[in-house]
């Protein structure tokens, strides 16, 4: 039996100011203050590991190219406290995502 290589989507990172994008998701973070939301969307935008509190909203963003399209996409990581609750649903709307995320240990 040969050794299969799996089939692994492609994608390239490109650079944050990329010019033009084809397509275009917002992603929102959502979870309670201290459960890695920041470190996660800087992780994923920056290449960096940092831990930070969120006042309101950090909007970061990134941009891949896959099967030949140039994706944008916009990571709104909200602050978890419960003075932001009010202000942070209004980031919902027209959300293509929202990602729940929660830590085991609490």
């Amino acid at each position: 039996m040969e050794n299969e290589k799996l089939n692994e989507p492609e994608y390239e990172i490109l650079n944050e100011n990329y010019p033009s994008h084809d397509l275009s998701f917002k992603i929102v973070l959502i979870g309670r203050i201290g459960v890695g939301k920041s470190c996660l969307s800087i992780r994923a935008t920056k290449k960096k590991f940092e831990t930070m509190p969120t006042i309101s909203v950090d909007i970061l963003s990134m941009n891949i190219r896959y099967q030949e399209k140039v994706i944008k996409l916009q990571i709104y990581d909200t602050a978890g406290q419960d003075i932001y609750k009010s202000l942070i649903s209004n980031y919902y709307k027209e959300a293509s995502l929202a990602v729940i995320i929660y830590a085991i240990n609490e």
